[in-house]
């Protein structure tokens, strides 16, 4: 389910920037060459080309380090923890909390106006992929993600002075059924015995 995010998100930014993310060009997992693949297979230069960059990392540490590298607007998507609740018919609904952020770098001495423009630009990104998640949960694209999950969504400033970035960050919670396969799993095992 993480590679299936991760390359979720990666049709957004701009194609260079996402391949850029493969520092290593292989490695002994059989996968990455996959993942590889499947970045080389998206459309065009990506569906909001003007992210530059993607960012994936699961410490605020590991953040700070890849965009302190970057310079212009990057993607940054944040899955954090599942909650599996019985759906009554013997299934589970996972729910995993996501926030995808569009932000900007900007310099030391940027004013005022510079900041407006940044906070104007990366909510207009950001508008982009929330419209590009709508249409493709409305289409049935999106086996981790309800339709129902993105009328409750949030968009918050992002302001990481760390990072010297700032941006928005759309909050939501998106809802399958049993998107883990923990049930089929689980009947698998008792058919083991």
């Amino acid at each position: 389910m993480i590679a299936d995010l991760f390359l979720y998100f990666a049709q957004f930014p701009n194609k260079r920037g996402v391949r850029a993310m493969a520092t290593l060009g292989k490695s002994q997992f059989e996968e990455y060459a996959q993942m590889l693949d499947a970045i080389d297979a998206i459309e065009g230069d990506g569906r909001v080309p003007k992210i530059d960059h993607y960012v994936y990392g699961q410490t605020f540490d590991e953040l700070k380090q890849l965009v302190d590298t970057l310079t212009g607007c990057f993607l940054f998507a944040d899955y954090g923890e599942f909650e599996l609740a019985d759906d009554g018919r013997r299934s589970y609904q996972c729910t995993q909390r996501l926030a995808v952020t569009v932000a900007m770098k900007h310099t030391d001495h940027a004013d005022a106006l510079e900041r407006v423009i940044v906070s104007n630009r990366t909510l207009q990104l950001l508008t982009a992929v929330h419209a590009w998640m709508m249409a493709d949960a409305e289409r049935g694209r999106l086996t981790w993600l309800s339709r129902s999950s993105l009328e409750h969504a949030e968009i918050v400033p992002f302001v990481a002075t760390e990072l010297k970035a700032s941006g928005w960050t759309l909050m939501l919670n998106a809802t399958a059924p049993d998107a883990l396969g923990t049930h089929a799993l689980k009947r698998s095992f008792e058919r083991l015995g």
